[in-house]
């Protein structure tokens, strides 16, 4: 398509589909089965099939009943002010899990190839370790990104490490994930979901300095953030990405 400079401006057609797809389900809370969406976009199945699939992956549509529907997180994900909603969300359960576990407790997000870490929590000790602020880190250098990885099969690609990738595959099967020592001799991490695995989903971290660090506190934090994300999602669902949105009158 020419523009007024002369300029080719190309467009990425597979992108454009998707996007159609995902104006359908959002205009339609209620949910449209399969038959539905090939006639409404006019394109095969297997092809709708596959942006569905990979829209699930991220959390931004569901499958329930034989319906495909948009998801709260889609919405969510539209916010003109994400971080600050999943920061709201999320800041009174890292305080929580930072006074149970007495650690820095991290909320990270992932944002492309890489994780930043949105909000954190000090516990109070003569030694601590600094937040990892602002900047965007590589998904397989933290434990973040390594549950995040657990979620991208299209990233895992890129990796040769065996060792690497079976930590992500084991990250997939428990929802955990680890940074041993790796990214900085004296910090261990541990990372868990703050909700439904996908790849828009918080993401948890503690970590310790490594004198401070035991199996025995390892597996009070796993229980002590499983307990509190569950209580939180009781509480207030609404940033879960596998939940339908509701239907509107």
């Amino acid at each position: 398509m020419p523009t007024s400079t002369g300029q080719n401006r190309s467009v990425a057609t597979s992108f454009l589909k998707g996007l159609d797809l995902m104006t359908v389900l959002a205009r339609r809370p209620d949910g449209m089965a399969m038959p539905a969406l090939v006639a409404r976009l006019n394109l095969p199945r297997t092809s709708i099939l596959r942006m569905l699939n990979t829209l699930e992956l991220y959390g931004l549509a569901v499958r329930s009943g034989g319906l495909w529907r948009s998801t709260d997180r889609f919405h969510e994900w539209c916010s003109r002010d994400t971080y600050n909603e999943i920061k709201v969300h999320y800041h009174e359960a890292l305080r929580r899990i930072a006074a149970e576990v007495q650690e820095l407790v991290e909320l990270g997000v992932g944002e492309g190839e890489g994780v930043r870490y949105i909000d954190w929590v000090q516990a109070e000790h003569s030694v601590t370790i600094d937040p990892l602020k602002s900047s965007l880190y590589p998904l397989h250098r933290t434990a973040t990104g390594k549950l995040l990885l657990s979620q991208r099969p299209d990233l895992l690609k890129k990796f040769s490490d065996q060792r690497l990738l079976a930590e992500i595959e084991q990250a997939h099967l428990k929802g955990v994930a680890w940074n041993r020592r790796e990214s900085d001799p004296n910090i261990m991490a541990l990372a868990v979901w703050a909700g439904v695995p996908s790849t828009v989903t918080p993401v948890i971290c503690i970590k310790w300095p490594f004198f401070r660090f035991t199996d025995a506190k390892a597996r009070q934090a796993l229980a002590v953030i499983r307990q509190t994300v569950s209580q939180l999602e009781k509480s207030a669902p609404a940033l879960a990405p596998g939940r339908a949105r509701p239907g509107r009158s």
